[in-house]
């Protein structure tokens, strides 16, 4: 065997003792009881193949498995490579891959010589499924001093006959020029290029220009630019490698940037959806043309709109949103093109279209376009087909979520659609009614030519109303805007006919007559009514004839009583007194309004009055001294004197401060108020923008021209990453130096991560430190020897509690004296749920009989790390609120005498966000994807007018906080707290969420955090 010079020799005999174990055939076998090296040895040495090929299948499984028999090396040289057998040759290329190689002190075994030659016969051998599977055995070769005497026979076989040898010699080539570099094979690259030219093969051709593309890039330009017309007729497995080769060089270099981006244009309208997607995100990444990105997002919205798999399109929208970010002029042109995606049945698909459609993208010139679209996928939710489809009843929501926000400011648009999203009012989910409900509020509010419309369209439908929430909407609507004699009297006569038929009573004290009677009545309904009549026989006789009649009459009409009564009345009689009272103020505000209003109504008013505040009072539950007594109370009051008759002095000032109160329009200013500050925290705010993070250069920076720049040796590669004054910075050491400084900051970071697993005493000295990335978590251990002795097989073995699961374990390894090493073990993150990682490490010692162990700390996994910053309207939380059935409620107990500073505290701590306030700066910063920092949750306390108030002068404070988990798990929290008079904070937090693991690990975070700043910054460590 030749020897190479000596410094590379060194480094390969290093890189073959670091790799020596390293194979990639790994296969399970029961071994049972191993059998010895002569049975082995004597079943090789038989004459027959087959029994060869047995014995040499049983010697791998075994190798694999972890047996060694160094003394059958020789048998197999001398019996088994002179087989021709095709089962036995592909069994002896794994034997050589797993076999090892070299002696105990590094050196290459003197049997090696022998398989060289072994290995040559191969590569010269007459079948070329011989020469194609030693050439993919040398591929995983990484011993030198194996390959060198190859060499000449690896490049012989780039001009075989046939493509399979050619194109695992291209790879083998590739494989030996990337492990000891190009010096070894200097002529390489030109063989290489010359097959290039004449090869046939599309997977031989794609082979050999990914070994120019990653050698000798300037072979692989010239050799693109000369066929650039015929790069849209190749394969698409060479046109994704030469779109590889287009982003790395017009990074590095812009020489021949136009041609080669004229290539990856022609190659964008591709038939192939993998070159499609590639081209477009090569467009996007080298150029911000208008043309270019154009071009991208056409393809992107190809692939939107004609792959099923709902995995690719969530891949693209991602991708469009990106586009999004920096182009939102080209991206409006396409809006409805992407629009079309929602014909996909993916919920989660749907609403990232909006969330890309809405919002920037929408604009007077496409806003009628839009519309009509929500419209249409709006009354599909409605057929008979939509109805057992599965997210049918969420889609539907998103819709009239969609078309509020983009209609709230076009009340030309507006007009088309209100009349059909208010029959939506008399759904009986909740949260659809309340989002019209919402709908209506706004366009009544900022539109005044829209409200005598719709209050009557309303006037018709608010007895049929199923819900208290929306009624309660409907109801301030008609007490605040209804206006002129005939509006008002429309809408009493119906509000009062709702309530009909009076007097009032509590629905569950006749619920059991009702059941009673009805029983009865079947009963009497199924007894036949018998009629007897006179008949004339054939034979001119008479006779009487029973007819027997069934009847049901009376049920029917029963029934149909029933039905007359309208929900409203349903919800006053089954004890909804809030609704009571809001009805009270509202026909009592409709009556002040009216001046020409009959006496008989106003009697009926007034009679209904009297009948919910009756209602109210005999209540057991709150009596006549709750809320809604009173209010009933002011508004009897009000209709009395408003009749005639005679107050006393002070019920008239009352009176009086009433009706001041009520025509002082203080409702509508605050409704003002309320539209502008839901406009600016709204989802799909019309023409927001997402925010760019935008460097800031200082007036005394120098001015640098990229063109005038030279780019030339290590420099190009580390311009990719650098702005235009970076290289300035770099010769002045300022680069270096902040570098250099955010690298102690890295590491102060990770430092104070790191866990003690082990004493320092013990023989293994053992650290932690656990790296979250998503959903995968990635343990780093560090183990020192501490004694003298060489350690062998020191082995860390973990468990997990919780929805943890270990993917790949730590491997022994054997420690000198003093000796420390590195190993990684992945985990798997199921939910969010506070996991617990705990384990023992054990290790040989020469002088010990039996392994010897220590047991590690256990290492908790914060939830902390699974919990992004999230945003949510006020609607949505309640709507989750009254739907997630998992609660956990924790009692305030904090050394913190400061509301402010305790609310601050656990934002901080637990990633969670005001409800309604739509915080969305600096979510794209450098720092932690979704994590608050406390200068985030003090502007959000600053924003939030209202709860700032609340802190600086009440006693009682309430705040709705939210966050989502990176599993897509909502958590939501209601915090309570009540500063005592001796200044003690004193309360509760309540979690909800849909599922327990999350509400139970939030609460004991909370748990934790809460005594004070200083322990609960202990607690997060």
């Amino acid at each position: 065997v030749r020897t190479a010079p000596w410094p590379l020799l060194w480094h390969l005999v290093n890189m073959s003792s670091e790799t020596e174990k390293h194979c990639t055939v790994l296969i399970f076998y029961d071994k049972g009881v191993p059998p010895t090296s002569d049975e082995l040895a004597k079943r090789l040495e038989n004459k027959k193949d087959s029994v060869k090929a047995e014995a040499l299948e049983e010697l791998v499984l075994l190798m694999i498995n972890g047996e060694t028999y160094p003394k059958l090396l020789m048998t197999i040289i001398k019996f088994v490579v002179a087989s021709s057998d095709h089962r036995v040759k592909k069994l002896l290329m794994i034997y050589w891959e797993i076999v090892d190689k070299c002696k105990e002190n590094g050196d290459l075994k003197e049997e090696m010589i022998l398989v060289c030659n072994a290995l040559r016969n191969d590569l010269m051998h007459a079948n070329e499924y011989v020469r194609g599977s030693t050439l993919r055995l040398l591929c995983k070769m990484k011993y030198y001093r194996i390959l060198e005497p190859l060499k000449e026979a690896v490049l012989r076989n780039l001009s075989h006959r046939h493509s399979y040898v050619r194109r695992n010699a291209v790879m083998c080539v590739f494989s030996i020029v990337k492990s000891f570099g190009i010096e070894v094979l200097p002529e390489a690259p030109e063989d290489i290029e010359q097959l290039l030219l004449v090869e046939g093969d599309l997977s031989t051709k794609r082979n050999a220009f990914l070994m120019l593309l990653n050698c000798d890039q300037d072979r692989a330009v010239k050799y693109v630019l000369s066929m650039q017309d015929q790069v849209a007729t190749m394969g698409d497995i060479f046109q994704l490698s030469v779109l590889e080769l287009v982003r790395k060089v017009c990074r590095a270099s812009t020489a021949n940037k136009g041609r080669l981006l004229r290539i990856v244009f022609d190659l964008a309208a591709a038939s192939s959806t993998a070159v499609s997607y590639d081209c477009a995100s090569t467009l996007v990444a080298l150029s911000s043309s208008p043309v270019a990105i154009q071009q991208a997002t056409s393809a992107f919205v190809t692939l939107l709109t004609e792959q099923s798999d709902n995995n690719v399109k969530l891949i693209v929208l991602d991708r469009l949103q990106e586009v999004q970010k920096h182009h939102r002029g080209v991206m409006e042109s396409m809006v409805m093109d992407i629009f079309r995606a929602l014909s996909c049945p993916s919920l989660d698909v749907r609403k990232r279209v909006m969330d890309i459609c809405l919002g920037a993208l929408v604009s007077p010139r496409n806003i009628k376009d839009v519309v009509s679209l929500l419209k249409k996928e709006t009354l599909k939710t409605l057929g008979y087909e939509a109805q057992g489809v599965e997210g049918n009843l969420e889609y539907r929501r998103l819709l009239i979520r969609a078309l509020h926000a983009c209609t709230g400011q076009y009340a030309d648009q507006a007009q088309g659609i209100m009349f059909m999203l208010m029959d939506f009012l008399t759904e009986s989910d909740q949260t659809t009614a309340s989002e019209v409900v919402m709908f209506l509020r706004e366009l009544i509010g900022n539109h005044a030519n829209l409200r005598i419309p719709i209050l009557q369209r309303l006037a018709d439908t608010v007895a049929d109303v199923q819900q208290s929430r929306v009624l309660r909407g409907c109801l301030w609507l008609f007490g605040e805007f209804c206006e002129g004699d005939e509006l008002l009297e429309t809408v009493i006569e119906a509000l009062v006919n709702s309530l009909k038929p009076l007097p009032l009573a509590f629905e569950d004290s006749k619920a059991e007559k009702k059941e009673v009677s009805k029983d009865e009545k079947k009963a009497a309904a199924a007894a036949p009514k018998v009629t007897t009549k006179t008949v004339v026989l054939k034979d001119g006789t008479y006779a009487t004839q029973n007819v027997y009649e069934q009847t049901g009459e009376d049920e029917v009409a029963l029934e149909a009583k029933d039905k007359k009564r309208s929900p409203t009345r349903g919800l006053v009689a089954g004890g909804d007194y809030l609704l009571a009272a809001m009805l009270g103020v509202t026909l009592t505000k409709l009556c002040m309004k009216s001046n020409s209003l009959k006496p008989s109504l106003k009697n009926e008013v007034l009679l209904c009055l009297v009948n919910m505040y009756k209602l109210v009072v005999s209540s057991n539950v709150i009596g006549d001294r709750s809320d809604s007594a009173v209010r009933l109370t002011q508004s009897i009051r009000l209709m009395a004197g408003n009749c005639g008759s005679p107050l006393a002095e002070n019920h008239l000032a009352a009176a009086e401060l009433v009706k001041a109160e009520w025509a002082s329009q203080q409702g509508r200013d605050q409704l003002a108020k309320v539209i502008e500050l839901a406009a600016q925290n709204s989802e799909w705010a019309l023409g927001q923008e997402m925010e760019v993070e935008e460097k800031s250069v200082a007036p005394d920076e120098c001015i640098v021209f990229r063109q005038l720049r030279e780019r030339k040796g290590g420099m190009a590669s580390l311009s990719m990453s650098m702005d235009d004054d970076d290289d300035f910075r770099v010769a002045r050491g300022a680069s270096i130096a902040s570098q250099a400084a955010a690298d102690g900051a890295l590491f102060a970071e990770r430092l104070a991560k790191v866990q003690q697993m082990t004493g320092l005493a013990d023989p293994v000295y053992v650290e932690a430190f656990l790296q979250v990335h998503s959903f995968d978590l990635v343990l780093e251990l560090l183990m020192i020897n501490r004694t003298q002795d060489v350690l062998q097989n020191v082995l860390v073995e973990l468990s997990t509690q919780g929805d943890l699961k270990i993917v790949d374990r730590p491997s022994g390894v054997t420690l000198a004296p003093g000796q420390q090493i590195m190993v990684h073990a992945s985990i798997k993150v199921a939910s969010t749920e506070t996991g617990i990682i705990f384990g023992y490490v054990t290790y040989d010692k020469k002088s010990a009989a039996d392994k010897e162990c220590t047991v590690l700390n256990e290492l908790h996994v914060d939830i902390l790390d699974y919990i992004d910053r999230a945003w949510i309207g006020e609607l949505a939380f309640r709507t989750m609120w009254s739907e997630f059935e998992w609660e956990n409620k924790i009692n305030i107990n904090t050394s913190i005498s400061e509301v402010g500073a305790f609310l601050e505290h656990i934002m901080c701590n637990t990633n969670m966000s005001i409800v309604g306030r739509s915080y969305k700066k600096g979510q794209s910063t450098k720092e932690g994807k979704g994590k608050l920092t406390p200068e985030d949750v003090q502007e959000m306390l600053k924003e939030a007018v209202g709860i700032k108030t609340l802190i600086e002068t009440s006693n009682f404070v309430a705040v709705n906080l939210y966050a989502k988990s990176i599993f897509g798990e909502d958590a939501l929290a209601n915090i309570s707290i009540e500063r005592l008079p001796e200044g003690k904070l004193t309360g509760s937090v309540r979690i909800r969420s849909r599922t327990q693991g999350i509400a139970l690990s939030l609460g004991d975070r909370i748990t934790i955090v809460q005594r004070g700043v200083q322990q609960g910054g202990k607690a997060h460590k």
